[in-house]
């Protein structure tokens, strides 16, 4: 099992429409690539650093080559959408994680 998980510090004046917007387009978009059989949507609780909010988006594929072959393709698009609509309101980075236990 592979996690891909993709964490967003989102400024808290564009959380609402931040939240709205990867529910109905960027999870929908990911979950329409095949590549995935499971995500979640998690709210970090105990971020001190700054008033904005962190979230986790994680998604679960059986394969390596499923992940590279989305972020290749609509992964490389829905980030560069998303990177565009949220510009200078939100900073992400992505972990790929294996399953060893």
């Amino acid at each position: 099992m592979i996690l891909y998980n993709i964490t967003f510090n989102v400024e808290k004046s564009s959380e609402e429409e931040w939240l709205s917007w990867i529910s109905t387009n960027y999870i929908p978009s990911a979950l329409a690539s095949g590549a995935f059989h499971q995500h979640h949507l998690f709210r970090l609780l105990t971020e001190t650093a700054n008033d904005d909010s962190t979230f986790a988006l994680q998604f679960i594929t059986d394969s390596l080559a499923s992940l590279n072959r989305y972020l290749e393709n609509e992964g490389k698009l829905i980030t560069e959408i998303h990177n565009e609509k949220f510009r200078h309101r939100h900073v992400s980075f992505m972990t790929v994680l294996e399953k060893v236990g």
